[in-house]
């Protein structure tokens, strides 16, 4: 009979944790935006972020692919992104009732959600798709997509501006010790020249000096100062060199501009360019602000337009 009693109870347990498991599952629908959402992790009373506001999150964008399997992966930031914690800062900005963002902004700092999408809206609203563009196939088989989102931290867009120009403060003043730990670590005792330039390495070329009119080839490696490349000549399904027509401005860096004027056909060099004649204090792409760079530099050829 005790055994009975024992099996009932234990019944009546597992058919709880199974009610809760199932309630737990089970998505909700914002009144306010319409979002489908379900918490998996979630602090009510944390503080949440506003709109313009930026946010630091893990994102998992999943769905069918064109064939109606429900096991694709669009994105996910572990993978797609070099952040060390494996995240993007997005923007907060509405631009549909029920869009990602407004279903982040129910989130506080550490929790974790996943939310259902509208897929046209994702792509017209979000994205901007213009009405005449094509939508990928796969969006046929997605009335909605699924994100799975874990909210790292957020900011104002004051705090984020803050942030941007203490970093880029902190890099200025970082940059002549660099470029001075640089020469000594790789034993170059060599002095700039007039444009602030650092020659250091040059192997002269037999062939004609550039002057304004000719054309170039040039082939190149860029470096940061750890030797790690950024760009390559041979990159792509060209010759391997960079046309250049040197008839000023042209649209290159001072820092070619100079180097270039001064190289004759067949001249090799090796130089190092403080960001004042590369990208300077706004920086480009990857290369962040106040950024020396080192270049391998080939005139591989010239032809004069006279």
């Amino acid at each position: 009979m005790k055994g009975h009693k024992i099996k009932v109870l234990i019944g009546v347990a597992v058919s709880a944790v199974t009610i809760i498991n199932a309630q737990d599952k089970v998505f909700k629908t914002d009144a306010v935006t319409g979002i489908q959402y379900r918490f998996i992790k979630h602090n009510a009373k944390g503080a949440r972020p506003k709109e313009n506001d930026v946010v630091h999150a893990a994102i998992m964008w999943t769905g069918k692919n064109t064939q109606g399997d429900a096991d694709s992966v669009f994105l996910d930031s572990h993978k797609n992104n070099k952040d060390s914690l494996g995240a993007f800062f997005i923007p907060m900005k509405v631009s549909f009732r029920g869009c990602l963002e407004q279903g982040i902004m129910m989130m506080s700092d550490g929790d974790s959600a996943i939310f259902h999408v509208n897929s046209d809206s994702l792509f017209h609203k979000t994205f901007r798709f213009p009405p005449e563009r094509p939508l990928p196939p796969y969006v046929k088989t997605n009335p909605t997509f699924t994100f799975r989102i874990k909210l790292l931290s957020f900011q104002t867009q004051e705090e984020v501006m803050a942030a941007k120009q203490h970093e880029i403060e902190k890099r200025k003043k970082q940059e002549n010790i660099d470029i001075t730990e640089y020469l000594q670590k790789n034993n170059l005792n060599v002095k700039p020249d007039a444009d602030s330039i650092f020659y250091l390495q040059t192997t002269k070329g037999n062939g004609p000096q550039v002057i304004e009119g000719d054309s170039l080839e040039v082939k190149y490696t860029g470096m940061y100062l750890d030797g790690t490349v950024f760009d390559k000549s041979d990159r792509g399904t060209g010759k391997g060199t960079l046309p250049v027509f040197y008839k000023k401005p042209i649209p290159l860096i001072k820092g070619w501009i100079s180097v270039l004027g001064k190289m004759n056909q067949g001249d090799k060099v090796m130089i190092l360019i403080p960001s004042a004649m590369a990208y300077g204090a706004n920086g480009y792409g990857p290369i962040k602000p106040f950024t020396p760079l080192v270049f391998e530099m080939e005139l591989v050829s010239l032809k004069s337009n006279k």
